[in-house]
């Protein structure tokens, strides 16, 4: 690692791939490691400024039934609020693992809030991938087959929207996350140095998967 910037890696996923519990996994035998870094519950000052930073995008598009809509906004800014608080955190640690990060944003804006042919918010897509292809070294993309992701959410104590639902709800669910989240890691790649690893956890006992997890994030510290 060069000039002492963290190496920052998001781990991303369909629902019960086994992000969250990889990366708990990893921060608790390396304490070089930064986890439990999401898009939730961040500090509401940082919240608040990239509020004020997408003030010029909120009034030249206006919040409406066709235009930006709460829940849009609200993730919007907590991307700009995460790209805060990485920035410092990275001054502190080795590696920061995003458990819900860029990769995660830009794809749920995608799935649930798709945007056709709007200027301003493909204005602010971009320069959104602009900021992060900066920041963000490595895409970790975590995947089992459907059936397993089927079985975890509904087993899981957590709850989730598709839970309750047919298997062919939820493997639609998971195929519309993986297309969208292919669609972010493509922007990424083009804007800046972002690198992909694939890992499965179809079979994996948990602690195998983190130790193949490390192996590549030492790697990557070791050679960034």
């Amino acid at each position: 690692m060069s000039g002492g910037r963290a190496v920052i890696v998001e781990l991303v996923g369909p629902a019960g791939a086994g992000k969250s519990t990889l990366a708990q996994g990893v921060s608790a035998v390396d304490s070089t490691v930064r986890g439990g870094l999401t898009l939730w519950g961040l500090p509401c000052a940082r919240l608040v400024e990239s509020a004020v930073a997408l003030l010029p995008t909120i009034l030249n598009v206006g919040i409406g039934r066709s235009r930006l809509r709460w829940g849009e906004l609200a993730q919007m800014i907590r991307l700009g609020a995460l790209r805060r608080v990485v920035g410092q955190e990275a001054r502190k640690h080795r590696v920061i693992i995003l458990d819900e990060g860029p990769v995660f944003a830009l794809s749920w804006l995608d799935v649930f809030f798709k945007r056709n042919g709007e200027r301003v918010p493909a204005a602010w897509r971009r320069r959104a991938v602009a900021e992060w292809a900066t920041l963000l070294d490595v895409v970790v993309f975590i995947d089992a087959s459907d059936l397993t992701l089927a079985h975890r959410i509904r087993a899981r104590p957590k709850s989730h929207m598709v839970k309750d639902r047919p298997d062919s709800e939820i493997f639609g669910f998971s195929a519309g996350f993986r297309r969208a989240f292919e669609r972010a890691i493509g922007e990424l790649k083009r804007a800046g140095h972002v690198v992909v690893e694939a890992l499965s956890t179809e079979d994996d006992p948990q602690d195998r998967s983190a130790a193949q997890l490390m192996a590549a994030l030492k790697h990557r510290r070791n050679g960034h």
